[in-house]
């Protein structure tokens, strides 16, 4: 089997992770795997001695250049399976697959909970007799291509997997806590994700200056792009957030030691978010999770039993749920332990690749 896997990302987001770990583990299965993606992204710079990669780097939704440049692959290669993991992807690999003499299957991952566009180029690509499966993320990504009219024979709920090796319950490393500039003793609340709107970095600095006030000491760690910037970090002094309150790490490539040394991880989305990495991550360290209540948060977290759920955008709950933890060592030990097991249960990279390749073998059974 000869499996394309295409992405548009620059950045290392956590759909580009999950395609490398696909690949990874489908490559030690004797799967051929290659990428497209920009040939200045952090995927290739990360993997280009791992694997064969084409460059694609599409200006906009119709860049005829890449069109062609795609079509020409899928014929000179003959790939048996393209694999498209973000949006673009899906559109050029529909597109190069229509104007092609070779016409390999396609499978494209759903990966975030916006509504998908109701225009007609759109819908011509999603409900496509030519594309052949759609991996959603989590039940709830499912129901939005249910209501959009997508066969629910096409779809497979497939949830995105933590890579155990790396992500594990250890002792803290109180060298490396203090390499943060954190003493021993610190209360670390962390949230891991890239500084954005939808992110909802502010509610959880809203709900810090609640703690603040009543008088609680902590550490807020932010680590993700654009979480060493001066926008997030205008918003912390706009909401009276102390200086010494809050560290903004940028992106990293040691997420598992910030949670090594995290008490609580928060995850505050207000949309867009279907199947959270930070809190798989979280969850696969023992860190107990206060995450808002939307798509798929709640289909890994379930509230009271290995962490807490609150409404989006709500901060007043979500301060009174990080109090909650604050004040129960045992209820954090109790939602870490059951974290764990969580995990072990449904979200490895190693059941998520096997479900995949389940999928591309039934579609090419048929």
């Amino acid at each position: 089997m000869k499996v394309l896997h295409i992405t548009e990302s620059n950045g290392f987001s956590g759909g580009v992770n999950q395609s490398l770990y696909l690949a990874r583990l489908l490559k030690e299965k004797g799967i051929e795997n290659r990428f497209a993606c920009p040939k200045n992204s952090i995927l290739k710079e990360k993997a280009q001695k791992e694997f064969i990669f084409f460059d694609f780097k599409p200006d906009g939704n119709f860049d005829l250049k890449t069109l062609l440049n795609l079509k020409k692959l899928f014929e000179e290669e003959k790939f048996d399976i393209i694999h498209a993991h973000h949006p673009k992807a899906h559109n050029y690999s529909f597109w190069a697959k229509m104007i092609s003499k070779f016409k390999p299957f396609i499978v494209v991952s759903r990966r975030v909970s916006h509504p998908i566009p109701e225009n007609f180029l759109v819908k011509t690509r999603y409900k496509s007799k030519h594309i052949n499966a759609y991996i959603a993320v989590c039940e709830n990504v499912k129901k939005i291509l249910l209501d959009y009219g997508i066969d629910e024979k096409k779809i497979y709920v497939i949830y995105s997997g933590v890579d155990k090796k790396r992500f594990y319950k250890r002792p803290k490393d109180l060298g490396f806590k203090k390499s943060l500039g954190l003493d021993e003793n610190d209360f670390v609340i962390s949230q891991i994700g890239n500084f954005s709107s939808e992110k909802g970095q502010i509610f959880t600095l809203k709900a810090a200056k609640i703690l603040i006030d009543k008088g609680y000491r902590f550490k807020l760690l932010f680590a993700g792009m654009r979480t060493e910037k001066e926008e997030i970090k205008k918003i912390a002094e706009q909401e009276n957030i102390p200086p010494n309150y809050s560290v903004f790490l940028g992106l990293r490539n040691d997420v598992e030691k910030i949670l090594n040394i995290s008490d609580i991880s928060v995850n505050s989305s207000i949309k867009g978010e279907a199947l959270s990495g930070s809190i798989r991550e979280s969850l696969a360290c023992g860190v107990p999770v206060v995450a808002s209540d939307i798509s798929g948060n709640g289909e890994i977290v379930k509230n009271g039993e290995n962490g807490f759920l609150f409404s989006p955008g709500d901060y007043r709950e979500l301060s009174q749920k990080i109090e909650e933890l604050m004040k129960n060592e045992k209820l954090r030990e109790f939602f870490g332990e059951k974290a764990l097991k969580t995990v072990d249960e449904k979200f490895t990279v190693e059941k998520m690749a096997e479900e995949t390749l389940k999928v591309y073998l039934r579609i090419l059974k048929k």
